[in-house]
């Protein structure tokens, strides 16, 4: 279990990282040749798309039935990964390379809008019954999806599916999580109006990190994931 933990916040962190050095060489006006930041080895290995990349086409046609009926043919590692994008899905592609990435690493990771989470959640639950859960489960968004990160686990949380790990990128309104979420991690830029931050609701007793990424400039909403 502590392996996929590790390597989603580590991997979290790295692309947060990656989206520094990327903006500041756009910022900058720097190629992405020579020494410019961009082309360093984390610059190179979070920002360049993925050997099996599906394209931008592709992903935006995944529905639920896709992902309740995903093959897990690739599949050496324990754990289901559930990573949701944001607004009309042209923000948020960090989520499919990561997702990419992972099923790459042997793990069961599905990318798919904000707006879908619910019958995949349902389909969740019904395993659960039946222990056909791989767990840890771990769910992350991007944006809007980071928003319905936190719905998504209360609502697993609510039918008895415990969820290990919540990773948010940015998310635009406060998010709460209850006892069944045992660790909470949220890169975000501070909003005027909004609290986007997360928060502990009854009977929460993990960790909640509000990570606030404000102190690179060249961390944007759109490049933050």
């Amino acid at each position: 279990m502590s392996n996929l933990i590790n390597t989603i916040t580590e991997n979290a962190r790295r692309i947060v990282l990656a989206a520094a050095l990327i903006g500041t060489a756009v910022m900058t006006g720097c190629s992405t040749t020579g020494s410019s930041s961009s082309n360093t080895d984390l610059g190179n290995e979070i920002a360049k798309p993925q050997a099996q990349v599906t394209n931008v086409e592709d992903v935006d046609k995944i529905r639920p039935h896709h992902v309740i009926n995903r093959s897990k043919a690739h599949v050496t590692r324990t754990g289901e990964v559930y990573l949701m994008r944001g607004l009309a899905n042209v923000f948020s592609r960090g989520i499919d390379r990561m997702a990419e990435d992972m099923r790459g690493r042997g793990y069961d990771a599905s990318n798919f809008s904000y707006k879908f989470w619910k019958p995949i959640a349902e389909d969740i639950v019904a395993r659960a019954k039946r222990d056909e859960v791989s767990y840890p489960v771990v769910i992350m968004g991007h944006s809007l999806g980071g928003n319905e990160s936190s719905k998504f686990a209360n609502y697993l949380g609510s039918r008895g599916v415990k969820v290990s790990l919540v990773v948010t990128f940015d998310p635009v309104e406060t998010g709460h999580v209850g006892a069944n979420v045992d660790r909470v991690v949220n890169y975000y830029l501070p909003m005027q109006r909004e609290d986007n931050t997360i928060h502990a609701a009854g009977g929460f007793a993990g960790t909640i990190q509000n990570i606030d990424v404000t102190a690179d400039p060249s961390i944007t909403h759109t490049n933050v994931e």
